[in-house]
């Protein structure tokens, strides 16, 4: 097993920066870049996506609004696990995110989210994701809406 698992260094080492380069290219507001790190069929949810998107196409216009409004200065990434499964991969992570809103107001959440990679062309690619809001972001928003409720 341990073996196993440092035959994948390379691999977690190329996935990590893969997706380092996503964050990058969402701080930087880089589309192009975006595109490319998705596979032509991605399939999953973002944070706000009511139904199963379907492609990176789709996945782009679910975005848009997100590189249009939030200004990210800073992200950071914990509680990252990798499962390899030949070709594929699973990752998982927490990721913690701030930056500013178009009023310039300073906004800080975390995500929770589940990604599958797929190696084709010697070379790994996003072909899935789940991210959704971690519960510590729901705990606080749900706890002052009760608050904002109880002082009325």
């Amino acid at each position: 097993m341990e073996s196993e698992q440092k035959n994948h260094d390379k691999d977690r080492k190329e996935i990590r920066s893969h997706i380092d380069s996503i964050f990058r290219a969402f701080i930087n507001k880089d589309e192009e870049t975006i595109r490319n790190t998705h596979h032509p069929e991605w399939k999953g949810y973002t944070v706000r996506s009511r139904t199963t998107v379907h492609s990176r196409d789709e996945y782009m216009k679910e975005v848009k609004a997100l590189l249009d409004n939030q200004h990210w200065k800073f992200y950071e990434m914990s509680d990252t696990d990798f499962a390899f499964y030949g070709d594929t991969a699973i990752v998982t992570y927490i990721a913690r995110i701030s930056g500013k809103d178009p009023q310039e107001k300073y906004f800080e959440t975390k995500l929770r989210v589940l990604d599958v990679y797929v190696k084709t062309s010697g070379a790994w690619n996003l072909a899935s994701s789940s991210v959704s809001l971690h519960p510590d972001v729901i705990d606080s928003k749900l706890n002052a809406a009760i608050s904002a409720l109880t002082l009325s």
